[in-house]
């Protein structure tokens, strides 16, 4: 019985097998020439080619756009090249203007501002679409190699994707999805026994730690595994899992330290602590929430979930203390935060692969038609694999971000035809508002919510300076619970307008304020479409 993984060689063993299964194996296909193998993509590449293809030539370039962060991103990162440093104080608002900020994320917002200074926000669609297609095709490549079996790496893959959908945004924490991958396949490689592995950690963690504040996850996750391995010592007393645990320590070591080679040194670790483990801030904030399963799009998942139940069930004593520590750990991470489903999902693929590997491979135990059906999906899987390592040119995929490039510096045009047109959705966004607040010379004073702060930022910096944006880490608890006693329209909602002296607000339509402000005396509506309102104070 052949299992996951094993191949024989020897033509006499492959015709015993398919004597006794009654099949009749294919015959041998002549090796095709050298530069086939160069220019035809392989699966990994199509993978690549279909999402790269989706998220930025298609209706869903501008879902990217669907959050406003984006938009401060980008202003933050031309100030920062105009400047050439890195801000230590705000300059968006006036309510806060002038406060310490730590802009932890600045080398991505100097990135992201330079590609908007060339491409504008199609160049912003498509680099984003190039890391996650990016993303999800090397985690298709590492579940192969995990697990050998095509048809586990393919359905865990497109899980994973589906499930990502919820955060796919132009934000910069999709890098974190990019490192996470990174970094989790490294220390499978590590213990695996590729010492050498572990080398690449700091190196990735001085990239990580200046791009996205998800850095901390890089450290849980050498912690993961060294209790995997403290675990496995606890029963073994071996030499190689001591010897391991120590390289795991070294590497933790390593990889914290790099974590202060940032511009704000310690001073960024105790803010992102105090940040984390504000209850009223992870309470408040929509992404740091649990996810509501009855909403569109967490079915996906749940279905991840379920199947890992399901795996780890059947698989029994072929599950690692590893691959079941990490699969604990990232069901826990996305049922805590809705926004770590899709880094969960990334990392519970590289440890379900082996495991549905195993439980899929025919068995003697099985009936006789599950053990043909199982050798013949194993059969495919093997072709497939072989087909992944044969084409490694990846020619069409470059050749697709060379010429995607070259249509986003033209203005999305491919000749005379328009085939990406990022832009803020103005369904979602107030653009009709933000026109008449640039045309009436709004410049500061005027309240604002928060969901629609980085849009304003975008398009009305360094004219219009706000009352309040999406920065919670910067605005903190005591500020955000005043915004919200205006914003929610309760009894209490003048004090906040009248202690920032604010003599325009801006608001949705159907917001809670605009309904009180309707009623009120003291303000009059000066401009009103099917999306924003914006009120002014009568004098």
């Amino acid at each position: 019985m052949n299992t996951i993984g094993e191949m024989t060689d020897a033509s006499s063993a492959k015709s015993a097998a398919s004597a006794q299964s009654g099949r009749v194996l294919p015959p041998a296909k002549a090796k095709s020439p050298s530069w086939v193998r160069w220019i035809l993509p392989s699966i990994s590449d199509v993978f690549f080619l279909v999402l790269f293809g989706i998220l930025g030539f298609s209706p869903m370039s501008v879902a990217l756009l669907g959050d406003a962060d984006t938009g401060w991103h980008i202003r933050n990162g031309e100030i920062i090249m105009a400047t050439h440093s890195v801000p230590r104080i705000d300059s968006f608002s006036y309510t806060k203007a002038g406060q310490p900020w730590y802009a932890w994320e600045w080398l991505y917002d100097v990135f992201i501002g330079a590609v908007h200074h060339v491409a504008g926000l199609n160049g912003v669609v498509l680099f984003t679409a190039f890391v996650i297609a990016l993303t999800f095709a090397l985690l298709f490549r590492f579940v192969l190699r995990r697990s050998g079996s095509f048809a586990v790496a393919t359905l865990l893959t497109l899980l994973a994707v589906s499930a990502a959908q919820v955060h796919m945004l132009a934000r910069p924490h999709v890098l974190s999805w990019l490192f996470t991958l990174l970094w989790v396949e490294a220390l499978y490689r590590f213990e695996e026994g590729q010492r050498a592995a572990l080398y690449v950690l700091p190196g990735l963690m001085l990239l990580w730690v200046n791009l996205h504040g998800g850095f901390v996850l890089g450290l849980v996750l050498i912690g993961v595994f060294g209790c995997a391995h403290l675990w496995n010592y606890q029963f073994h007393r071996d030499a190689a899992h001591r010897s391991q645990i120590i390289q795991l320590s070294v590497a933790f070591c390593g990889s914290l330290v790099v974590t202060f080679l940032t511009p704000y040194g310690y001073k960024l670790h105790w803010h992102v602590y105090q940040y984390l483990s504000n209850h009223f801030l992870m309470d408040s904030i929509n992404e740091f929430r649990s996810p509501n399963f009855h909403a569109v799009g967490y079915g996906y998942f749940e279905s991840l979930i379920l199947l890992t139940v399901l795996g780890l069930v059947l698989a029994r004593k072929r599950v690692t203390v590893t691959d079941l520590f990490l699969l604990l750990f990232s069901i826990h991470a996305a049922l805590y935060a809705a926004r770590n489903i899709p880094i969960s999902a990334i990392m519970m693929s590289l440890s379900l692969g082996p495991v549905l590997a195993g439980v899929v491979s025919p068995q003697l135990s099985q009936p006789e038609w599950m053990r043909s059906l199982l050798d013949s999906v194993q059969g495919i899987s093997t072709n497939m694999g072989e087909m992944e390592k044969h084409f490694r040119g990846h020619a069409l995929a470059i050749a697709l971000v060379v010429a995607s490039a070259l249509i986003a510096l033209n203005g999305g045009r491919l000749l005379s035809s328009q085939v990406i047109s990022a832009h803020f959705n103005e369904k979602e966004f107030p653009v009709a508002a933000a026109e008449f607040i640039a045309a009436n010379g709004i410049h500061d004073h005027m309240f604002n919510p928060d969901d629609w702060s980085g849009y304003l930022i975008y398009r009305l910096y360094p004219g219009t300076k706000l009352y309040f944006d999406d920065r919670h880490d910067f605005y903190g608890e005591a500020f955000i619970k005043e915004y919200e006693k205006a914003s929610n329209g309760t009894h209490a909602w003048r004090e906040p307008l009248d202690k920032y002296q604010v003599k325009w607000v801006l608001s949705a339509v159907d917001s809670p304020l605009s309904s009180v402000l309707r009623e009120s005396k003291d303000w009059q509506v000066a401009y009103a479409d099917g999306l924003a309102i914006i009120f002014s104070r009568v004098q």
